[in-house]
Order: C-alpha cells, then structure tokens, then sequence
C-alpha cells in the first residue's frame, strides 16, 4: 500500500505540474501592468517549493527521511486520495476560472478583471484552499512526519506571505467591487473562513 500511495503522489504531483505549466505558459501572453517585489516574490515560491516538492522527493529517492516514517492505514490511505483528488479539481478550477486573470506571481495584467464567477463566487482564493487540501494529501499519501511537515510549511509560507499583499493589490485596483466581494466571501472555506 505504501508503495501504491507514493505513486500516486508521484501522478498528482505531475498532474499538479500540468495544469501549473498550462495556465502559466498561456498567461504570458496578456503582458503584465503592474508587479510586486519580484525578490519577495521569488523567495516566497521558492520556500513553498521546497515543502510541496523538493522535501517528497527527497523522501521517496533517498532513505534520508525514513527516521520520520510511519505506518500507513487503509483509512489515511483512502483519505489522502480524496485530498489529494479535491485539491487537484480546486486548482485545476481555479486557474480555468481566472483564465487570462492568471499569473504565478502578484501582477495585474492588462485588461486584468475581477473573477467573481466559478469556485470564485464562494471562495477569495481557491488556489489557495487547494494547496491546503495538498498538504493534507501530501501529509497521508506519503507517510512520513518530515513530509507531512513540509507540505503544511509550504502553504503557511506562501498563504501567510502572500494573501494580505494580494487583497491589499486587488483593492487597489478594483475599489468598491473587491470590497464589495469580500464581505460576501471567505477566504478558504465557504461560509467559515
């Protein structure tokens, strides 16, 4: 079973790289207006990086990591395919939500609008609500305390470090309409946070 969770790690961490590199690569052709600190930035997916890969697959290519293993159960196993699941459909909907609105990094692009439709009209930041989900998936897929803590460090870096910067942009650009958008959403669970 343990073999059979890391696999599938291994293909929704592929699919993840899929659906990233597509809506990336496509959303280089609506030129960016306006960039954060590209050094903040670039540190913040970096660190994100290490959590949601770099750790995982030090752990499944090496045996550095196995100090921090534990026993897989049927039931984690069977949970970690739904995280895992979920969090692939949130962020696979999310980026096809925002379409050309899209970027990897805080920018507003040219002719950039407001995306209140989709996973957009429960929740202000699904992206950011799927990478939880992945934590939870990482951390059940892959039985190893040293991973699990890796994928949770991964999303407090980036969404600690990115969300209240991203809310004070959009407010900045879009006024009254994000205002308006934000006393009527949650920021990752629909009608709790």
């Amino acid at each position: 079973m343990t073999t059979a969770a890391k696999l599938l790690w291994v293909a929704f961490a592929l699919c993840w790289g899929v659906i990233r590199f597509r809506y990336a690569h496509r959303a280089k052709r609506n030129r960016q207006i306006e960039e954060q600190d590209r050094t903040y930035e670039s540190v913040l997916l970096t660190l994100s990086f290490i959590g949601y890969l770099a750790v995982p697959v030090l752990y499944l290519g090496t045996s550095w990591l196995s100090f921090a293993d534990y026993s897989l159960q049927p039931v984690l196993f069977g949970a970690g395919i739904v995280a895992s699941a979920a969090s692939l459909w949130l962020f696979w909907r999310s980026h096809a939500d925002l379409g050309r609105n899209f970027s990897i990094k805080l920018v507003i692009r040219e002719q950039h609008a407001l995306v209140t439709t989709g996973v957009y009209r429960v929740i202000r930041h699904p992206m950011y609500a799927s990478a939880l989900l992945w934590s939870f998936g990482q951390a059940l897929l892959l039985p190893n305390w040293a991973t699990a803590l890796a994928g949770l460090f991964g999303f407090c870096i980036l969404y600690c470090g990115r969300v209240r910067r991203e809310e004070t942009l959009m407010l900045k650009t879009f006024g009254p309409s994000y205002e308006e958008y934000m006393m009527r959403t949650k920021r990752l669970v629909p009608h709790i946070y």
